[in-house]
């Protein structure tokens, strides 16, 4: 490889870096502006872990999916760009968006940003601001629905992945996520929604568990290109989200496992 290759390559490398830097710090600033009602930082600053937990969840949430936006075909590195650009803010938008859904119905009648700035009493006296259990579930549901994303976007050969399909992909993949969560909320022998109310980080730890496992699923069985809705449903069976578990795969059928279409741009 000749070096002015290699400093193109490293070049279009760093374009790459920034591009999905700038889609962070956009994340960043859309949540800043929604949680005007107080200052994340500060609470951060002052070692508010739920606060710092569901950040760190939207921000690695956000870079999970990009990855996904990031395989494919390359059409050209000027026509890559612009096609992250706009799958970026597709995934900013569905982040957020799902981030609205999934805390009404995965945590009815809890209000995640009056929890996660909420003084907890503790049995020495000391007072604890922020409630872990929360954070650590919407940390959990960032990332669950970043690997959706990712196994949405991926593989895309249309000349944007924001095309319908990849769209009804990722809102199958979120229902999906919904209804197994509520049925983890079901099967407990406990009340997972009254224990992460009073801050039980152990429950939280266990909701945020089961959401990223599923995530991971769902990713791999969404993840490459469109090749019609039997074969999605066929990698949903495979992928065993009906069976709970992951099953083997028969030759050739293993989901994003191609190097035809798993490959960077």
């Amino acid at each position: 490889m000749s070096t002015a290759m290699l400093l193109t390559g490293l070049g279009q490398a760093v374009i790459y870096v920034i591009l999905g830097t700038g889609f962070v710090w956009l994340a960043k600033r859309i949540d800043d502006w929604r949680t005007k009602a107080f200052n994340d930082d500060i609470h951060i600053d002052d070692g508010n872990v739920a606060v710092g937990l569901r950040r760190s969840g939207l921000y690695l949430g956000i870079a999970i999916a990009l990855t996904g936006a990031m395989t494919g075909s390359s059409k050209g590195f000027w026509l890559d760009i612009v096609q992250l650009s706009v799958d970026g803010l597709f995934i900013t938008g569905f982040m957020f968006s799902t981030r609205f859904i999934n805390d009404t119905i995965m945590l009815g009648h809890i209000d995640n940003d009056a929890e996660c700035v909420r003084r907890f009493e503790q049995p020495d006296g000391t007072v604890k601001t922020g409630n872990t259990a929360v954070g650590m579930v919407e940390a959990g549901m960032y990332l669950a629905t970043g690997f959706i994303l990712h196994g949405s976007f991926s593989g895309g050969e249309a000349p944007f992945s924001g095309d319908p399909e990849c769209h009804s992909l990722f809102v199958i993949g979120q229902a999906i996520l919904l209804i197994l969560g509520l049925f983890y909320e079901m099967t407990t022998p406990f009340n997972v929604r009254n224990e992460i109310k009073a801050d039980n980080p152990a429950a939280g730890i266990g909701l945020a568990g089961i959401l990223i496992a599923l995530g991971i699923i769902l990713m791999a069985s969404l993840s490459g290109p469109f090749t019609g809705w039997k074969t999605i449903w066929q990698d949903f069976h495979l992928c065993g989200v009906r069976h709970g578990h992951a099953a083997d795969f028969p030759a050739g059928h293993r989901p994003a496992a191609s190097a035809d279409h798993q490959h960077s741009r």
